[in-house]
């Protein structure tokens, strides 16, 4: 886990090239994250990949009971703790881990996985959501489509991202909808997102039937 390249990135550097002009990233996971929440009231809320919490501002600490977050980075949960203590303080509990299928998280209403299952490689998220199927009620995910760029966006700060080439792929929507449906995961909501690079992000939400 040490060596993760997701470890050798700061969070200002991510959170400026996601929220650079020619990206536009951190700005559209904020409306959907508002819309993931909107569309699937929770109690309690599961978020892997959290970073530094954007969309932690939309959670209302007066009917969330709990949320989980879960990050490679160190760093990154720590900003999360500070930037959102104030509001849901001991509602927040941070887990710093890898996300695969070892990984057993607590019940959750909702959990949310944005632009995580790139990283994570659709077999291993497919084994860790069969493994946590009995503790996640909706499954609310979002998953980037490249179009005619490529996995990272070109920014002042795109060089400081070459180390995830080697584990990135892109998740094909209809990949994702099929290899959940073999775990009794059906779909229910799929909305997609143009971005300013001709990139799209979809997200799918998913309840188990059976």
């Amino acid at each position: 886990m040490d060596d993760h390249p997701w470890r050798d990135i700061g969070l200002e550097v991510y959170e400026s090239h996601m929220s650079d002009d020619a990206v536009g990233q951190l700005q559209r996971l904020h409306e959907i994250t508002r819309a993931q929440l909107a569309d699937n009231p929770a109690h309690t809320i599961g978020i892997l990949g959290i970073a530094g919490g954007n969309g932690l501002d939309l959670v209302d600490p007066d009917t969330v009971d709990s949320v989980y977050g879960y990050d490679i980075n160190p760093d990154y949960l720590r900003a999360s703790r500070a930037r959102y203590d104030d509001l849901l303080g001991e509602r927040l509990h941070l887990t710093e881990c890898s996300i695969d299928r070892t990984l057993r998280i607590p019940p959750v209403d909702l959990l949310i996985a944005n632009l995580i299952i790139e990283y994570v490689g659709l077999g291993e998220f497919v084994a860790f959501v069969a493994a946590n199927s009995l503790a996640i009620g909706a499954l609310s995910c979002v998953t980037q489509q490249n179009g005619t760029a490529g996995i990272v966006s070109t920014t002042q700060h795109s060089s400081s991202f070459d180390g995830l080439e080697s584990i990135a792929s892109e998740i094909r929507p209809a990949a994702l909808q099929a290899a959940l449906s073999t775990h009794g995961w059906t779909c229910t909501v799929s909305i997609t997102h143009v971005l300013p690079n001709d990139k799209t992000l979809t997200r799918q939400d998913f309840i188990r039937v059976h």
